[in-house]
């Protein structure tokens, strides 16, 4: 399991880099769907099957589909791209190094908490909230008694529902602006009245010019 794991997370590592680095974008979706790809078998190792046909459905076959038509349907020439490409570096190490802190939140959290029991802390309110707050050891109890579906459920549905519409608010956006951008603006042309156009007497109007 320690070697699937290393060759997933390695081909996630360099997929993502090959994303950010290629100058084609359809190149740059495909090397997207290897890193959902990759997720996915992460996923798989860690036993949440549910999340596992999530993260194909949603993200593979239809965010990746999406962008593939995007970019298909767009002519974006290559300057455009590289000054975009330029810019993107810095925002991916914003969200890099964001992942990374994240994730050592989820492993040192329980210890956190257990060192809020402090005067400062405790003038702030902070301890009740660190002891209420979930961690990896609560999903891990839970797991153990049902199943990861109806424990989605319990915490999609009824805890964190306001982060479900949420996200659903921000497809809805997403979806609004991919229909947008397939739509083409007809330049401003004169209005033309298609019954008086017939109604009007050729012989007035055209001339014949004998020599």
């Amino acid at each position: 399991m320690n070697l699937a794991f290393i060759i997933f997370l390695s081909g996630c590592w360099a997929s993502a880099i090959l994303m950010l680095r290629s100058k084609n974008p359809v190149y740059s979706v495909f090397y997207l769907v290897l890193v959902f790809m990759n997720l996915s078998g992460l996923l798989c190792l860690l036993g949440l099957e549910y999340f596992l046909l999530l993260q194909l459905l949603v993200y593979v076959g239809l965010l990746a589909v999406m962008f593939l038509f995007v970019v298909m349907l767009l002519d974006i020439s290559l300057t455009e791209i590289l000054a975009h490409q330029r810019g993107a570096y810095p925002v991916a190490g914003i969200l890099g190094i964001s992942l990374i802190l994240a994730v050592l939140l989820c492993f040192y959290g329980p210890v956190l908490s257990n060192n809020m029991h402090t005067p400062f802390f405790m003038d702030f309110g902070l301890a009740d909230k660190a002891q209420k707050s979930v961690f990896l050891p609560d999903w891990n109890v839970l797991n153990t008694s049902m199943s990861s579906v109806v424990q989605l459920g319990i915490l999609l549905y009824g805890v964190h529902v306001d982060l479900l519409l949420l996200a659903s608010l921000l497809l809805l956006i997403l979806m609004v602006g991919a229909v947008l951008l397939t739509l083409k603006r007809r330049a401003a042309a004169p209005v033309h009245d298609v019954f008086v156009q017939h109604s009007v007497d050729f012989q007035k109007v055209v001339y014949i010019l004998k020599k």
